[in-house]
């Protein structure tokens, strides 16, 4: 399945595929909300919490850019000999 189809399916069925089918990638907690990040298929699923309530405010599906990466920042990633 790829990102267009994903986003085809009904609200519903995109939480159940999320559910069934994501891996966890990382979290990342803020002042007042945590992030936790899928890998599904070939993209990503950050799904927002309200921290208080423990209830899911909201999710964003994407590929790469600014979104994931927030959860890049703590990774030691050395550069390549040749580079």
């Amino acid at each position: 399945m790829d990102l267009i189809d994903y986003l085809a399916l009904s609200e519903e069925k995109q939480w159940e595929r999320l559910w069934d089918k994501g891996e966890h990638v990382d979290t990342f907690k803020s002042i007042d909300c945590s992030y936790v990040l899928y890998a599904l298929y070939k993209f990503y699923v950050e799904v927002e919490l309200n921290l208080e309530t423990d209830r899911i405010i909201g999710k964003s599906v994407f590929v790469y850019g600014h979104k994931l990466e927030k959860y890049t920042l703590d990774l030691d990633i050395k550069p390549k000999p040749w580079e």
